[in-house]
């Protein structure tokens, strides 16, 4: 776990010089495309009054609340921009160590070990991770909820209050993390746990509706900025690759080799894949079926490993630490890509290259 913390250091100080040279006006390591929305949510918080033209973009990020207020806290001890990075630096640095957890439940402990090299340098993490947003804190929730359910002791009644805090605070970081509570759903529903379904879900239910209330959000208010975008096989195909490349055949190979945890990963897949469909599709939103997915690469990589090793006589494991730094390699490489596409060169879109090549 030290090598760990070392590696995700390293690989958020690579984040902070691309974001920081590879980037168009105004925007860093600290501002990004959606940072202006927490911001103002951040500074509502703190009691500062909105601009009355900004009240719709306000109202949208109050529904993902638990960032900016956490933010907003901090900002008593250090700026405000500053306490964003914090926060997100930090939770960098715990999922790292959360998924590695979570990945010895799945694999050996060494594969695990490589399995948290591979999350620590994905390019969502490296574009998305540090600025003014809410995606580390959804990759966060993500596999904590991922380590809960799975836990052995999972049943035990004591546990409920525990899972169910943290599903309403996953939704209340970011709004699509409903697909955790999805997934907890039919996990535990298909396993006919009844009674664990029906308590958890009702709490997380009364618990974020209470808070919108509090806030004062209702359905039109989430409605003027979260309507469908960019929906097409291209798109979705397009972030399969960002976030995955060539580790997408090597994660199906890995599937058809398993055989004890296929619920997990099928439920876990259904749920965050398919609400990601009806939202925009970027490799952003589409990273959160990390835990379903790394896992499976890692064993793919395990398979080619031995059959590397087969034909040249060789041991498995001289073949598998370079093709785990070769992908960590790419996921930087492509990060590095994205970046000068979307930010140096401004293409947001497929639209946007269509319209430059006439």
């Amino acid at each position: 776990t030290v090598i760990l913390f070392f590696v995700s250091l390293i690989q958020i100080f690579i984040a902070v010089l691309l974001l920081n040279n590879l980037s168009m006006e105004g925007w860093s390591v600290i501002q990004a495309e959606d940072s202006e929305g927490y911001l103002l949510a951040a500074r509502f918080f703190l009691g500062e009054d909105t601009p009355a033209d900004s009240l719709p973009l306000l109202k949208y990020r109050l529904f993902s609340p638990l960032v900016p207020f956490t933010a907003a806290l901090l900002a008593r001890l250090i700026p405000l921009y500053y306490s964003f990075l914090l926060i997100n630096c930090l939770l960098w640095l715990v999922s790292v160590h959360l998924f590695y957890r979570f990945s010895k439940r799945l694999l050996t402990e060494r594969l695990a070990y490589y399995c948290a090299l591979l999350f620590a340098s994905s390019l969502p993490l490296t574009v998305w991770g540090l600025p003014i947003m809410v995606d580390m804190a959804a990759f966060f929730f993500a596999i904590l909820t991922c380590l809960m359910v799975t836990q052995p002791d999972a049943k035990r009644k004591s546990t409920y209050a525990l899972l169910a805090l943290t599903l309403s605070l996953a939704i209340l970081a970011k709004p699509s993390n409903l697909s955790l509570l999805i997934f907890f759903v039919l996990y535990a529903g298909i396993q006919k746990q009844y009674g664990r379904v029906l308590s958890v879900l009702s709490v997380s239910v009364i618990v974020v509706g209470v808070t919108y209330l509090l806030l004062g959000l209702g359905i039109e208010d989430f409605r003027t900025y979260g309507y469908l975008r960019h929906r097409g096989v291209f798109y979705v195909a397009n972030a399969l690759v960002f976030c995955f490349h060539w580790g997408l055949p090597l994660a199906l190979w890995g599937f058809l080799r398993e055989k004890q945890y296929r619920l997990f990963y099928l439920t876990y897949l259904v749920s965050t894949f398919g609400c990601y469909l009806s939202f925009v599709h970027n490799p952003r939103l589409l990273f959160v079926i990390f835990p379903a997915v790394l896992p499976l690469v890692i064993s793919g990589m395990e398979a080619c490993a031995h059959k590397i090793a087969y034909l040249r006589k060789d041991k498995p494991g001289r073949s598998l630490v370079p093709l785990v730094y070769s992908y960590m390699l790419t996921s930087t490489m492509l990060a590095a890509l994205y970046l000068y596409i979307t930010r140096v060169l401004q293409y947001r879109s497929i639209e946007g290259v269509k319209h430059l090549l006439g």
